[in-house]
């Protein structure tokens, strides 16, 4: 990993290792990778406080936040000048004040006090959707781009709401929801108990291209239902029918997953 990964000793943890230019750290079980990946995410911001990086959501990253929380209690990092973007996010009829960007405000701007004209979610109630990622876009080039984007792997090798298919060289961007991934997010019990309401076959993400110019990306994989996706990403053909594959083009990736989730 490009940070100081000693942190990482005495926990059992495996890595990192290189596979296809895509550092591997592997935890060994969810507890850890949360650890690793809380480190991870608060040695950034402690490196560079104005970082700009897109957060996670969904299942994986909420023991992350959760471990944050806990550190910041007895060990603080000062977050108020990050610039904090979106990953992805549902469009109505899923709230409009965002499913996804919810969950971040729950479990991570709850209690970082991230400074309200840093943080960029998607305007979903939006008029015109395709303008405002272009705007989107705008306002990410206009900080310099993203430091740091960090993100889940979908079930079937999706990399933020990109499914199979998505060329390489999209941006931010509204998109269809494939019927598998729509019911992959409403057995998320934690988030459709905090959101309740229909969810969306239709999303904005952040498109392959602009992750791809993201400085670092780091990928956070936890269980076995991941295990074929993360082997799709790490090995075989590189093209679109796997969005997750084309992280092995980037200078600068590392994936923290579990062992469920690397066998």
């Amino acid at each position: 990993m490009s940070q100081d990964s000693s942190h990482l000793a005495g926990r059992g943890a495996q890595g990192p290792e290189q596979n296809c230019g895509v550092q591997v750290v592997i935890a060994r079980d969810a507890d850890e990778l949360a650890e690793i990946a809380a480190d991870v995410f608060r040695d950034r911001v402690l490196a560079r406080p104005d970082l700009a990086m897109a957060v996670p959501a969904g299942r994986t990253p909420r023991r992350m936040y959760a471990r944050m929380a806990t550190l910041q209690a007895r060990d603080p990092v000062e977050y108020a000048h990050m610039r904090i973007f979106a990953v992805d996010e549902l469009c109505p009829p899923a709230p409009a004040d965002g499913y996804f960007w919810s969950q971040i405000r729950r479990e991570f701007l709850s209690w970082a006090p991230v400074k309200p004209e840093h943080c960029h979610p998607f305007r979903v109630d939006a008029p015109d959707l395709e303008a405002m990622c272009r705007e989107y876009e705008e306002t990410i080039a206009s900080l310099g781009g993203l430091d740091l984007v960090m993100l889940g792997l979908g079930p079937n090798a999706h990399l933020a709401s990109n499914e199979p298919g998505s060329a390489f060289d999209s941006i931010t961007r509204p998109v269809r929801l494939l019927e598998e991934s729509v019911a992959y997010m409403a057995s998320d019990e934690a988030n459709v108990a905090a959101s309740p309401g229909p969810l969306a076959e239709k999303a904005v993400t952040l498109g392959l291209a602009t992750i791809m110019r993201a400085r670092e990306v780091v990928v956070i994989v936890s269980g076995r239902g991941k295990r074929l996706a993360l082997q799709r990403l790490m090995d075989g053909p590189i093209g679109p029918g796997v969005p997750a594959s084309i992280l092995r083009g980037h200078g600068n990736c590392t994936v923290l997953a579990d062992s469920e989730a690397s066998g």
